[in-house]
């Protein structure tokens, strides 16, 4: 389970104006997420037992994509969180 921490970020970066890829990145190394490779000017982040794959433009992004990326995060961490519950 992440630190509660990450949660306080998360929270916060949503808030935030336009987040840098970094930021993200940084948190999703936080919350769990290994970086996988980079293609097509975008870094490839997976997390075992996840769904999805992340995906991080390496350019200025968009509030709106930076908000579903934190969004995929957050939803990483619910799943982490019901997971341990059910064991």
């Amino acid at each position: 389970m992440p630190a509660k921490d990450v949660w306080g970020e998360l929270e916060a970066l949503s808030r935030a104006g336009n987040p840098e890829p970094r930021e993200i990145e940084r948190l999703a190394g936080q919350a769990g997420w290994v970086y996988h490779h980079t293609t097509g000017g975008h870094a490839i982040y997976v997390k075992e037992g996840f769904w999805a794959n992340l995906s991080i433009p390496q350019h200025r992004l968009k509030r709106k994509t930076a908000l579903r990326l934190l969004k995929l995060i957050e939803s990483s961490l619910y799943e982490e969180e019901r997971q341990s519950h059910d064991d």
